[in-house]
């Protein structure tokens, strides 16, 4: 049987914005380019799964206005599977300024993307799925959260013991309420998150050994240059594994690359790899994402 992901969470409109440098309060610049591209967490570990030709649902809200018409024709001609009907609020963007270096930076206009109801998961079968994924960028600070709450409700109701959870939390997780991580923790997923973003963990929750007593499974941990670690845990004793990187002659923008790099791992999950191969093979492909522009891959690429 073919296995299958469900990915969580929003489909934005990157305005991808190329500057020398990020302007100081009162500077003056000119932009180099700026060119619109479709992107967003979900979408950009769902355009990952579409590049390796692996069967995955979207369940991403699109709204109206038109970057929310601009994502609905981009779906359609990627032939995404979406279960969810268009919402009526409008969509927002998300404007990402590209420095010389590559490096990127982002001030969102947050709109229906980002907005989950429990309506939205009425009709998905969690034991539909290998694997669930979803981000920190979509978790709201209420109690009720519904993206955690159908997780929870899940769990509860279905043996899930064969099931893979991935939770990204993105630089949201520094302002995340501690319960909530709690919460999350509780669900038992594999974690894939930056460097900075695992320091903010290990201030808040305490060392690897601390973090996988809570969550029960691996912590992946991407260190740009410096590839990626694989944290694990057997018999109480904390295993690191050090993942080399794939060397980028170029790079030109790093939007999407943790994206590619979670999408990349899901993929080779599904295929029945181990975590040391799909991270291995996921640096490889984060490392072709970052050395084009935007934050997907085409298929000639």
């Amino acid at each position: 049987m073919k296995r299958k992901a469900l990915i969580i969470g929003s489909t934005a409109v990157d305005v991808i914005i190329e500057i020398d440098s990020l302007p100081k309060t009162g500077d003056d610049i000119n932009t180099k380019s700026q060119v619109l591209k479709v992107g967003g967490c979900a979408y950009n570990v769902a355009s990952m799964l579409a590049y390796l030709s692996k069967d995955f649902d979207l369940l991403s809200p699109v709204g109206m206005g038109y970057y929310g018409d601009l994502i609905n024709k981009t779906l359609i001609q990627n032939g995404f599977s979406t279960p969810l009907n268009r919402v009526e609020e409008d969509n927002g963007c998300c404007y990402c300024f590209v420095e010389k270096n590559g490096e990127r930076s982002f001030v969102c206009n947050r709109g229906a993307e980002y907005v989950f109801r429990d309506k939205f998961f009425k009709n998905i079968n969690p034991m539909d799925y290998d694997i669930i994924y979803f981000c920190g960028l979509d978790i709201t600070t209420n109690s009720k959260d519904p993206i955690i709450r159908f997780l929870e409700d899940s769990h509860k109701t279905y043996d899930l013991k064969n099931q893979t959870t991935f939770f990204a939390p993105g630089p949201q997780i520094a302002s995340m309420p501690k319960t909530t991580l709690e919460k999350i923790f509780a669900l038992k997923p594999i974690i894939h998150l930056s460097e900075s973003e695992y320091g903010v963990l290990t201030d808040s929750f305490g060392s690897a050994t601390d973090l996988l007593a809570m969550t029960k499974s691996p912590l992946i941990i991407t260190r740009g240059e410096d590839g990626a670690t694989l944290i694990t845990m057997t018999n109480n004793c904390i295993d690191e594994v050090h993942i080399p990187a794939q060397s980028v002659k170029n790079i030109v923008d790093t939007i999407g690359a943790g994206d590619a790099h979670v999408g990349s791992v899901i993929a080779c999950m599904l295929d029945g790899k181990s975590l040391s191969e799909s991270i291995l093979f996921a640096n490889t492909m984060a490392a072709k994402v970052i050395a084009v522009r935007g934050s997907t891959l085409l298929k000639q690429e």
